[in-house]
This record gives C-alpha cells, sequence and structure tokens, in this order.
C-alpha cells in the first residue's frame, strides 16, 4: 500500500525487493535487495535527467535529396551538419538541379523543415542547418507547461 508507512519509498523498495528476491525470500533479503535496486537506480535517474533536451533542441537531423537521375535518398543523423559539411555532402551526394530537405526534429516542438535547391552557396547552407528558435514554433498542446 503505497505511503501507509513511515518511508514514503518503503512499499516500493519492499515491491522491488519482493519480484527481485521472489516470494519465498526472507525479509531481511527482500529489504536488502530492494534498497540496493533503489539505490542503483538512483544514479541512473541522475544520468537520464542530465541528458533531458530542452523543448526545442534538435534530437536528429535529416537530410532528404531528391533528383532525376539518383531518386530519393534519405539520411538521418544524430549530430546536425554545419553548413559547410552540408555543403560537402551535398557535392557528393547530388547532381544539379536536386532538392536538398533539411527536417530538424526538435524534443518538443515538432520538426522545422528547410528546402533548397543544389547547388547554393553558404547564405542558403546556413539558413538549411540554421536550428530552430525556441520561441518560434508553439508547443503542442499539453506541452507548453
Amino acid at each position: 500500500m503505497p505511503f501507509g508507512g513511515l518511508c514514503p519509498v518503503r512499499w516500493m523498495v519492499d515491491d522491488i525487493g519482493r519480484y527481485l528476491a521472489g516470494d519465498d525470500a526472507a525479509e531481511v533479503e527482500v529489504g536488502r535487495v530492494g534498497r540496493l535496486a533503489v539505490t542503483r537506480a538512483a544514479d541512473e535517474v541522475c544520468h537520464l535527467l542530465g541528458s533531458a533536451y530542452a523543448p526545442h533542441e534538435v534530437v536528429a537531423t535529416e537530410l532528404r535529396l531528391a533528383g532525376p537521375s539518383r531518386g530519393f535518398r534519405r539520411t538521418v543523423f544524430a549530430v546536425a551538419p554545419t553548413p559547410v559539411a552540408l555543403m560537402l555532402l551535398c557535392m557528393r551526394m547530388c547532381e544539379l538541379g536536386d532538392d536538398v530537405t533539411v527536417l530538424q526534429h526538435t524534443a518538443a516542438r515538432g520538426t522545422t523543415t528547410r528546402t533548397g535547391v543544389w547547388p547554393f552557396g553558404l547564405a542558403v547552407a546556413e539558413e538549411l542547418t540554421r536550428p530552430p528558435a525556441s520561441d518560434a514554433v508553439p508547443l503542442p498542446d499539453g506541452l507548453d507547461v
């Protein structure tokens, strides 16, 4: 029964310990196993919280290339390319007139899509790779707290 005792997490320690140690385990063993698991998980929670993104941060960058000769190509990157890196990628992967679309998927503010036609200069490459502004895109319902 949650919060029925003096310690607010006691029920959880007991539940975890019973699950891990088994129904036939002695109460001392259940408590030991439960405390050990919760202690380990506390470190995991700190690591998990430290890895959280702000709603506007880009979590993946998708590059879509389309043209009559090579057809449609798509790659997803964990790291956003710099403008010059995008130009080098396009130099290698595109032909004249190919459509280049950069989609930046954010943690909680949706996806920003920008498109250009190859070849383009640095000004266009900078625009295509520019991260979305944190206040430019409204949060979806329920996430705006």
